[in-house]
């Protein structure tokens, strides 16, 4: 007696498993386009992060050529300042000695 009704059971377990495994559900579905989208965002992000790397190592090395060439005009500057106090202080000397 017990065995009719465990045997259509078992018989509707095995005729039911390769129906579901077929064609995904709504949930695994949705889970799918959640890893997707996931996954874009973080190639997106990623590319983003890359690019944004290499304009701020741009940006870097602008402003160090940048620096340089201000600390060279400088440089020249504090040169000619002081040649022009050594001109000055040898002409202070020369009246001086007047």
């Amino acid at each position: 007696m017990h065995r009719v009704p465990t045997l259509a059971l078992l018989l509707a377990a095995v005729l039911a498993a390769p129906a579901c495994s077929r064609e995904p559900g709504p949930a695994e579905r949705s889970g799918r386009t959640v890893d997707e989208a996931a996954n874009k965002t973080r190639e997106a992000l990623q590319r983003a992060g890359e690019r944004t790397g290499a304009a701020l190592e741009k940006a870097g090395e602008k402003v160090g050529a940048s620096a340089q060439k201000v600390g060279e005009a400088v440089g020249r500057g504090v040169e000619a300042t002081g040649d022009a106090i050594e001109r000055a202080g040898k002409k202070i000397q020369e009246a001086a000695k007047k």
